[in-house]
């Protein structure tokens, strides 16, 4: 509808254009009308105060990514990097870590509020090639340490190839992961990126078994679908409502007074050009209809005017359906005889300004 609408506004432009060029002014006719327009507002809703990233910097993310010739770390880095070039600042507070060799747990942003800049400078230290291996008893062990220092819900981003034998700890991956749980308010996303052995995979099941919300998610996966990353941290809520507001609209148009000779209802050539404009205008705009008001001037009898002013309107009636082909109930003759004088009949001045037809333009 706002498309149409705005189509017959250019026609009418288009139109006033030309009845001014040729000196035939034009009056808008406009109403008030209530428009109705739906309200979409998105809101972000934060289903965690903090997160932390655990990035694996071990040799096992040189393999390639199926597909490509980029290796699993390599587009591990991208991914944070571009997911945190749009990543909303709700408030939450952000630590990432790299784990990299046998005994290296590295910090490269310590859990603070989080800021994108600084996140993004901390994201460009990863390593694009690993080394070492990633042993989950470790990264787990330190990562308690972290927790140790925050309140409310963290969500733990925890990439690993799940390797946890060959090191000296007192408890397993599993035991830490339930000491964890139990003294803090935490989800993990493991990323995972270990290979067939049966016993990795069902270690780190076992871990994301133990809280509400914990997965484990392939690395090829993950890396697919960038989703995981932001849906683990935010919600959207989507809303909407209808606002009505007050809006000026165009109905129709007026133009200048047609005028005609003493005692005559023959239309003025001087007019034509004009009504031309008119004619054309009704052609392309099929919805519109026009109302022609014929009057006289103030000399005569009142039988006699009346009977003059409905040949006036006549007149330019017939002008429209025989030169346009503009159909009759798209007319609406209407005459007052000398009723409603636009000027005074005193003067010669103000008869020829009486003896009239009034154009308007409706359906707009």
């Amino acid at each position: 509808m706002k498309k149409q609408f705005n189509l017959i506004l250019f026609s009418v432009c288009m139109i006033t254009l030309s009845f001014t060029n040729s000196l035939w002014a034009l009056e808008l006719i406009t109403r008030e009308v209530m428009e109705e327009k739906v309200i979409t507002e998105v809101d972000l809703v934060r289903k965690a105060d903090n997160f932390i990233i655990l990035f694996d910097g071990s040799s096992h993310t040189n393999k390639l990514v199926p597909g490509t010739n980029k290796s699993q770390i390599a587009v591990a880095k991208e991914l944070l990097k571009q997911r945190n070039q749009w990543f909303p600042e709700l408030g939450y507070s952000g630590g990432l870590y790299l784990l990299s060799g046998w005994t290296s747990f590295k910090t490269l942003y310590p859990v603070q509020r989080y800021e994108r800049e600084a996140f993004g400078r901390a994201i460009d230290q990863l390593p694009d090639e690993g080394e070492g291996n990633n042993l989950l008893q470790l990264a787990l062990f330190e990562l308690e340490k972290v927790l140790s220092s925050l309140s409310g819900r963290t969500v733990v981003f925890l990439y690993t190839d799940g390797t946890f034998t060959g090191v000296s700890h007192p408890k397993t991956p599993v035991e830490i992961a339930k000491d964890i749980v139990q003294k803090h308010d935490v989800s993990f996303y493991i990323i995972s990126s270990a290979d067939d052995s049966i016993a990795k995979k069902d270690m780190l099941k076992r871990v994301a078994s133990i809280s509400p919300g914990s997965r484990v998610i392939p690395i090829d996966t993950f890396l697919k679908r960038p989703e995981y990353l932001s849906g683990a941290l935010f919600t959207v809520k989507v809303s909407s409502y209808v606002k009505l507001t007050p809006k000026t609209e165009m109905a129709g148009f007026t133009t200048e007074n047609m005028l005609f000779d003493f005692n005559g209802h023959a239309i003025r050539t001087d007019y034509e050009q004009k009504l031309a404009l008119l004619g054309r205008f009704l052609q392309e705009n099929t919805q519109a209809y026009v109302v022609l008001n014929g009057y006289t001037d103030g000399i005569g009898s009142k039988a006699y005017n009346l009977s003059l002013s409905e040949a006036r309107a006549m007149s330019v009636t017939d002008y429209l359906i025989k030169n346009f082909g503009i159909a009759p109930d798209r007319i609406v003759p209407l005459w007052h005889g000398d009723l409603n004088p636009a000027a005074d009949n005193g003067s010669a001045e103000g008869r020829q300004l009486n003896r009239r037809v009034e154009i308007a333009v409706g359906g707009l």
